[in-house]
């Protein structure tokens, strides 16, 4: 969403060489999302028990806030590789359905202004919109569905002209400043709760334990991603180097190792387990049967 989440990237013609057609050079959207191709949601071990925050007493409280909501989107896009290759596109693309399905949520806790309701329920509309056709995208690239991928591109891109000019209604102009880096990790939500919030949304969702910065990891990660995403299910990647996120799931379902994957359904029931190697059709299988 607006101009500074952007991913300013040229599609090579040998991208577009891969998959079947010559629409020439675009520029692709900083946003992820997209289901079955309308996207599937994740769960986590516990239920969301807390309350959802009161609207800021202000609408320039909240205005601060969706700044800094912005600011941490953006940190967190920041550090997603630009894409040279094929499966870099495929792997970007993931990271932002990932990155766009933990921000949503975030966005809903900053509840509503006091004033402006409508344009920020609409701006709230345009969020969801963005991630669904993200992840929609990503299960296109995987079809190379090139005429699919076009249309997509040409969505976000409406939807993004869309947001900037919502966040300008709402007076939020920070958001749109290249510069603004706003509050790391404000778009971010803990493991747990985001796990809660996709299991809502999609019904199954694929949770990772991974170290990174393991070669081996960061190929089961790609893979782990893949499959639920192509499995229209919802994804949550726990860094096992955080003990404050991993130590609670991790003691709970005995996970000794990374790479470990869990698939949960709704209820928060554990319906399998993954260690080692693994590739993205073992976890589509694995959700199926779930």
């Amino acid at each position: 969403m607006a101009s500074q989440l952007r991913l300013h990237v040229l599609l090579p013609l040998a991208f577009l060489g891969l998959l079947g057609a010559a629409f020439g050079v675009h520029t692709m959207g900083k946003t992820p999302g997209g289901g079955n191709d309308s996207g599937v949601p994740l769960i986590t071990t516990h239920p969301d028990k807390t309350k959802p925050k009161p609207p800021p007493a202000t609408s320039e409280e909240w205005v601060k806030s969706l700044e800094a909501w912005c600011g941490g989107v953006q940190a967190q896009a920041n550090k997603i590789d630009e894409p040279t290759t094929l499966a870099d596109y495929e792997s970007a693309i993931g990271e932002y359905v990932e990155l766009w399905d933990s921000a949503q949520p975030a966005f809903i806790k900053l509840g509503l202004p006091s004033q402006k309701r409508a344009t920020a329920i609409a701006l709230r509309r345009n969020v969801d919109s963005q991630a669904s056709v993200l992840r929609s995208m990503f299960n296109r690239l995987q079809a190379l569905d090139a005429g699919a991928i076009q249309n997509r591109l040409d969505k976000l891109d409406d939807l993004d002209q869309e947001s900037d000019t919502l966040l300008r209604q709402l007076g939020a102009s920070q958001c749109l400043d290249e510069k603004n880096k706003g509050v790391v990790g404000v778009a971010i939500q803990k493991a747990p709760l985001l796990i809660n919030s996709q299991l809502k949304r999609y019904g199954k969702v694929v949770v990772l334990f991974y170290e990174p910065g393991a070669t081996y990891d960061a190929i089961q990660t790609r893979e782990a991603r893949a499959g639920a995403l192509l499995a229209h299910a919802g994804f949550v990647s726990v860094n096992v180097s955080k003990n404050s996120e991993v130590g609670q799931l991790a003691s709970q379902y005995s996970v000794l190792q990374s790479p470990t994957v869990l698939i949960f359904t709704r209820g928060h029931t554990l319906k399998a387990r993954i260690e080692g190697f693994y590739d993205r059709t073992a976890i589509v299988q694995a959700v199926k049967n779930a």
